[in-house]
């Protein structure tokens, strides 16, 4: 079972046991809307568009409303029974849906605020870390200061600045911890373990 596979099965039993109403990291968000966010995703592909495109967003809030009126349980074992055959996810699934599904698990695992970090094998540190090498670039084009990610046991990620000035100037934003803590991070998520050390104000992050 690849690791987004499994991240989906594990998901799929936490938001049974947790309910439609429990807090996320998901700002504002419930685990009934992040289930709804999921199917959707792939479920409806021109709705999931409403993201990053203006002229689909009331197509996303309808396709996320006729969702999270569904019942509950119905809908996670909807979503936890995989894509579409001919969805390009159901092809993609372990390339395109390790971050999503592991950035969501720990959304709904550290709803409450306590962050209790998993540790992983080697395949899927690495896994990890080339969702990290992709998404850090978007995830913080934002930001004023280059940014240094640097993974535990890993080679640096630098996002910003020009090729080796970053790493031996002080005027960078360097962040460290193992590489499902910086993915998270990268992703906006505060409810995690790593080590900052300058103005992290300078830093655009999703949400922050």
């Amino acid at each position: 079972m690849s690791f987004s596979a499994a991240e989906r099965r594990h998901l799929a039993d936490l938001l049974h046991r947790t309910g439609p109403d429990q807090d996320t990291l998901c700002e504002g968000w419930s685990t009934r809307d992040l289930a709804a966010h999921l199917y959707v995703r792939e479920n409806n592909l021109l709705a999931a568009g409403g993201v990053a495109l203006p002229v689909l967003e009331p197509r996303l809030v309808r396709a996320m409303e006729q969702q999270k009126a569904r019942d509950f349980d119905e809908l996670v074992d909807a979503w936890a029974a995989g894509p579409p055959r001919l969805s390009p996810y159901s092809f993609l699934d372990s390339k395109v849906n390790a971050a999503e599904h592991f950035v969501h698990h720990e959304d709904v695992r550290r709803g409450g605020g306590v962050v209790e970090p998993r540790e992983f094998s080697r395949a899927v540190e690495e896994q990890l870390g080339t969702a990290l090498k992709i998404s850090a670039p978007m995830m913080l084009r934002g930001s004023r200061l280059p940014v240094v990610l640097t993974p535990r046991g890993s080679t640096p990620i630098v996002v910003g600045g020009r090729r080796g000035v970053s790493r031996r100037g002080d005027d960078v934003v360097r962040v460290s911890g193992a590489v499902g803590e910086l993915l998270l991070w990268v992703f906006g998520r505060d409810a995690v373990e790593v080590e900052i050390d300058g103005d992290v104000s300078a830093v655009s992050r999703p949400g922050a």
